[in-house]
């Protein structure tokens, strides 16, 4: 146990910049957003947003764009920016990828010289993504709370803590989709760069099919094998709850690539 915890402790201290760098950003950029949204609120700009959202916007949106028009509509739109996206992809593609480069630097033989099993490296892996995703997105509420505490006019019509705590279990769930992905693929490679360029690659192809599938009819059907299809936060902003089916696919697409790494982990020739 105090071997497992030793490498958890090393593999934190290793990401720690990358996790607490890009969780201030995000957290930053979620703060700045309140304010965005309480200046066109001020200034009467959200009858105007309406003419000036492009059309691809308004097919991702879909029913929920009259709530995106709103103060809580501008704030939630922090917690499936496509940027915020690829930040907490690529965090948890660099976490899950983390045993290839352990390989290819020839590291793991240290590591599994002590008293550890091959699971404790994948579960060492796990851990340090719990940590980093609930450090990521603690830190992105905190920003949005601070934004909307200090700085909002208290008239104003704030958006509700349900909303905003399911928007960042949405985006959990995704974070929890990828990282299997990408911890299965960092299994079965020798070089990290492989397994990471792989995943990246993936993950850019299951977004544009998903955008497809969303704006042409001809797409829908064969949108549903990307992993984006069950990533719809947008219908969230009205105070629809999350939807189950959507989360569970997610995170079994996650459970599923983890369990396939810890099997091929255990059996392969390193």
């Amino acid at each position: 146990m105090r071997a497992t915890g030793g490498l958890i402790a090393h593999s934190l201290r290793r990401f720690a910049p990358m996790i607490l760098g890009v969780g201030v950003l995000l957290g930053a950029f979620e703060f700045l957003l309140t304010q965005v949204a309480a200046f066109l609120l001020r200034h009467s700009y959200f009858s105007q947003l309406a003419t000036l959202m492009p059309d691809f916007m308004r097919a991702l949106m879909g029913p929920a764009q009259l709530a995106f028009m709103s103060f809580g509509g501008i704030v939630a739109f922090g917690y499936f920016h496509p940027m915020v996206i690829v930040a907490v992809v690529t965090v948890t593609v660099s976490i899950a990828t983390e045993t290839a480069a352990e390989v290819e630097m020839r590291f793991v033989d240290l590591t599994l010289a002590r008293e550890l099993r091959r699971r404790d490296v994948i579960l060492r892996t796990l851990t340090v993504f719990v940590v980093a995703m609930t450090t990521v997105l603690g830190l992105m509420l905190v920003g949005t709370a601070t934004g909307l505490a200090c700085c909002v006019p208290a008239d104003t019509p704030h958006i509700s803590w349900r909303v905003l705590l399911s928007l960042a279990l949405s985006l959990a769930t995704l974070m929890v989709c990828w990282c299997g992905v990408a911890l299965a693929a960092a299994t079965m490679v020798r070089r990290r760069a492989v397994a990471s360029g792989a995943v990246g690659i993936a993950a850019l192809a299951a977004y544009l099919l998903d955008y497809l599938g969303r704006v042409w009819d001809p797409a829908r059907t064969i949108s549903r094998v990307s992993p984006f299809h069950y990533f719809d936060p947008a219908p969230l902003i009205t105070g629809t709850p999350l939807d189950t089916w959507d989360a569970a696919v997610l995170v079994t697409i996650g459970a599923v690539g983890a369990i396939v790494g810890a099997v091929v982990f255990a059996r392969r020739d390193i």
